[in-house]
């Protein structure tokens, strides 16, 4: 059984949460319309995703045409000191399309710009972070954070197609630094060149406890080396844009993490993790009900607890 508490406020003492990856300007259409030069990004879905349980720490880096009033809305979700500003430089874009089953992203256009020049250095303030969340980023640069970051309790890395075809060895150096890997079931296989995917995951494990499978649609997974919890999507009757929906899994999961550490005092353990699956694919199922992030920036607490008793619902087993 999930033990879940209320989705309260955040607590006084929150532990420190780290949050890397990109923020960008998409551009991209759906069956349900579509929306030119609005916000993206992992850092961007991930922060959004965990402020509902915890206040992060934001570290990326923007061009000298990202707006104010895009500073201003990632300041309600997280701290900024950690987002670089090159004023000669273009924020990262993507442009891209989803057909009619909205399964994969088809990418028309990637501007890096900033991306180029990223070299992530830690404010002072954010040196004794206590977890952290390194989203698709190089992974380099992913090892370059960790490294500034002894004192860590808990690091967990995201990842994709790309950094595996291109930098297959540096990455498994990160991810054997880390404590838990978000990727989905073809990065799995690329990654490991195993087809079954609890064997696959199960070979990256060592100094990396546990591996997150994600599956869209179809759910997601937590396993380690002796255990193994699934957990299905939410069904909705209608999605308008999958994008960011992995990051905002991942910033859910890891707010709940944080809120659980604090709250209860005790170290990341297998039942924390198996709470954080469920509250992750809660916070998920409103970030795919709206363009970018806007209807996950609306979302309440009391929205996610009305969802999480449908969802225990239709999953009880008698």
């Amino acid at each position: 059984m999930f033990h879940f508490f209320c989705f309260l406020d955040i607590l006084p003492g929150m532990s420190k949460l780290l949050l890397a990856g990109t923020v960008a300007y998409d551009s991209l259409k759906t069956p349900r319309g579509e929306r030119p030069h609005i916000l993206g990004g992992s850092a961007l879905h991930a922060a959004v995703a965990a402020s509902l349980l915890a206040r992060p720490n934001l570290l990326s880096v923007v061009g000298g045409d990202f707006e104010r009033r895009h500073l201003d809305f990632l300041q309600k979700y997280g701290d900024t000191k950690g987002i670089k500003i090159i004023q000669d430089g273009q924020t990262f874009a993507w442009n891209g399309f989803y057909e009619q089953d909205m399964r994969e992203a088809h990418t028309v256009q990637t501007d890096l710009n900033v991306l180029l020049q990223f070299d992530p250095e830690l404010p002072p303030e954010y040196l004794d972070s206590d977890f952290v969340f390194l989203g698709n980023i190089d992974p380099v640069l992913q090892a370059k954070i960790l490294a500034q970051l002894p004192g860590r309790k808990f690091a967990a890395i995201d990842t994709m197609n790309y950094w595996i075809a291109g930098q297959k060895e540096n990455l498994g150096r990160v991810i054997a630094s880390a404590d838990l890997l978000f990727i989905n079931d073809a990065e799995l296989r690329q990654l490991t060149g195993e087809d079954n995917l609890l064997r696959a995951a199960r070979s990256l494990l060592g100094n990396l406890k546990y591996v997150v499978l994600k599956k869209g649609e179809h759910g997601a997974l937590l396993i380690s080396a002796a255990q193994v919890s699934a957990v299905p999507a939410m069904p909705l009757a209608e999605i308008v844009d999958p994008t960011g929906a992995g990051d905002s899994f991942a910033g859910g999961f890891m707010g709940y993490v944080v809120h659980s550490a604090t709250s209860s005092g005790v170290d990341v353990d297998w039942d924390t993790l198996r709470a954080a699956l469920v509250y992750g694919t809660m916070v998920a199922s409103f970030n795919v009900q709206g363009f970018g992030c806007e209807r996950l920036a609306e979302t309440s607490k009391t929205d996610l607890d009305e969802r999480l008793k449908v969802f225990r619902e239709i999953t009880r087993i008698n």
